[in-house]
């Protein structure tokens, strides 16, 4: 039987969407791979793969007591009774979900209103944005310096009576850049004086390739005695876990408890959860990063390098990414990662409003940055030629 409503599918459906979902772009992952044999820079995983000690322990659960037919401990206890030990800090204080877009996601259903600001730097994660944007509430975005680093003074001086939320990404997703012990310091001394103190989320996704000469604030040790800072950390990068989906966030309990209410039961697949335990536990695993952190760091300056001494802009990066060719307009952009992609490379083309568009590199293996590097230095030939 046909119905007679004279609506189109579309118009119908308009009329049940909440005006902000409707709003919302949603997020591309950038187009999929058409190849196998595609060289995947575009995603920020980690080239080097997973950890065996993960890898065997993923095996050992397949293949003795998988359990798969049963529910997940939607607590996750062990993990979190695991990170406690390795942060000296209450279990009460992790919330583990699905990957970290579930817990920014879950901090604007149970903390947003329509009317709230949230302050964001001008380039980073989109997410940020689009979880705010999905309760009604408005993104503020903070123009970026000169060389692309956040300015978190520029932060502070944004916070108005309607400021509820910061992100603050450090080493920042895309530019790299890492926020400081100092500045990180005079945001908190800024915000501790201010008659409501807006919610701090320090994303520190990248914070594991970080040099430890490098000065860095690791927002983890400030969450004890600041109960308005709350630190995201995943498993997808470093540890190489990207496709079972983990990630934490820090904080006080109380964040914990109000977030619980709202956060959809057994999130965290119960592979995820032993994968993610070895992760932290097993000491082979420390070491297995490190290695990979020092590869990455060798790899990554060979390709600013390389970008350098082609006169190609980018940002000096202390993540397993380079942030370049920022400043083209975006369809130029997109022509460059289509020519890479006919030649099996995949990168991601980054536009936004109020911060310059460029292209982000994910930093391979050896093998790959050679690749990617001869095609770059193949389509700007072609170009000035």
């Amino acid at each position: 039987m046909k119905s007679d409503l004279p609506d189109t599918t579309e118009i119908y459906f308009k009329r049940f969407l909440r005006p902000n979902a409707l709003a919302l772009d949603g997020y591309s992952p950038g187009a999929p791979a058409e190849s196998e044999d595609a060289v995947l820079l575009g995603a920020n995983e980690n080239c080097f793969g997973t950890p065996p000690a993960v890898l065997k322990t993923l095996r050992s659960l397949l293949s003795s007591r998988p359990n798969v037919h049963r529910y997940p401990d939607m607590t996750c206890a062990r993990l979190r009774g695991a990170l406690s030990r390795k942060y000296g800090l209450s279990p009460e204080c992790f919330l583990i979900g699905n990957g970290l877009d579930d817990i920014i996601n879950t901090l604007a259903l149970t903390f947003l209103d329509p009317g709230d600001d949230v302050i964001v730097p001008a380039a980073t994660f989109v997410v940020y944005a689009s979880s705010a944007r999905m309760m009604g509430a408005t993104p503020v975005f903070v123009p970026m310096r000169a060389d692309l680093s956040i300015d978190v003074g520029a932060l502070a001086d944004a916070v108005t009576s309607t400021t509820k939320m910061i992100f603050l990404c450090s080493p920042n997703n895309p530019t790299g850049a890492v926020v400081t012990r100092g500045e990180f310091e005079s945001l908190l001394e800024r915000l501790s004086l201010m008659p409501t103190r807006p919610l701090l989320i320090v994303d520190h996704a990248y914070a594991d390739f970080v040099d430890p000469k490098q000065d860095h604030a690791d927002a983890t040790r400030y969450v004890s005695d600041f109960n308005n800072v709350a630190v995201l950390r995943t498993f997808s990068k470093i540890s190489g876990l990207a496709g079972l989906r983990a990630g934490y966030m820090i904080a006080h309990p109380k964040w914990i408890s109000h977030m619980y209410r709202t956060r959809p039961p057994y999130t965290v697949n119960s592979l995820a959860q032993a994968a993610a335990e070895t992760d932290v536990t097993d000491p082979s695993v420390s070491a297995f990063k490190e290695r990979t952190s020092a590869r990455i760091s060798k790899t990554r300056q060979k390709l600013e390098d390389f970008l350098r001494m082609n006169g190609i802009p980018y940002v000096p990066s202390h993540a397993n990414f380079v942030f370049a060719f920022y400043g083209m307009p975006h369809p130029e952009l997109q022509d460059i990662s289509q020519e890479l992609r006919a030649r099996g490379i995949l990168v991601r083309t980054l536009r936004h409003d109020s911060a310059p568009c460029g292209l982000r590199l994910t930093v391979g293996t050896p093998a790959e940055n050679r690749k990617l590097m001869s095609a770059i230095a193949e389509i700007i030939e072609q170009r000035r030629s």
